[in-house]
């Protein structure tokens, strides 16, 4: 299983997972985020990180200056998408930076409308998370009705929304599909990422 920590907003936090057994890193970059950090201090994250793990920034609905910004500016190994954006704004990343890695959240709002989005972005795409559904897209620390996950097969995705030790061990015990989970508030104590929670979880779905 996947792991990836996210919602980092300083240095001491970076420093505290740079070298704990996780895939990935995420910083966000969306101004009404609690989390949100500027493309200066990613670039920083960015050179604390080892090469080793996967280095994303969640944007949503980001202008196409804001997207060059943080590709040529920084040293971001992916970009996660987490708004409505459009196959055009893809295109223009993968060109812009080919080798970069795209990942696409989804709100898990009905199996209807999920699977339209996971057809319309699939051939675009090489990763989804799949989110509680939100005006703030994401960030809601809350779970959501697990049984619209039975409907994914032959994709790859993370599940987010309120992912904890708790839920991931409730997650462990379904018959899903999920290749690993996307942590945030699940590894926070007073809104700093705290060491304990982390190497619980990694010792639950890593085995180390």
């Amino acid at each position: 299983m996947k792991l990836k920590f996210c919602g980092f907003k300083t240095l001491e936090d970076i420093e505290k997972a740079k070298f704990l057994n996780v895939d990935a890193l995420g910083f966000i970059h969306y101004p009404r985020s609690k989390r949100f950090v500027d493309v200066a201090t990613i670039q920083q994250f960015t050179e604390l990180i080892p090469d080793t793990k996967e280095k994303v920034v969640i944007v949503v609905n980001p202008e196409i200056a804001t997207l060059y910004d943080l590709i040529t500016r920084t040293g971001i190994t992916a970009i996660q998408l987490h708004g409505d954006e459009s196959l055009e704004t893809i295109n223009y990343i993968k060109q812009l930076a080919p080798k970069l890695k795209i990942i696409k959240a989804l709100p898990a709002n009905d199996v209807e409308t999920l699977q339209q989005a996971i057809q319309y972005y699939k051939q675009a795409i090489d990763l989804f998370i799949i989110d509680t559904p939100s005006t703030d897209y994401g960030g809601t620390g809350k779970v959501y009705d697990w049984t619209i996950l039975e409907t994914l097969k032959d994709i790859n995705y993370l599940i987010a929304g309120g992912m904890n030790l708790e839920n991931i061990k409730k997650l462990e015990r379904l018959q899903l599909s999920h290749i690993g989970y996307d942590i945030a508030s699940g590894i926070e104590t007073n809104g700093n990422k705290d060491s304990n929670k982390m190497n619980e979880i990694i010792e639950f779905v890593k085995g180390e």
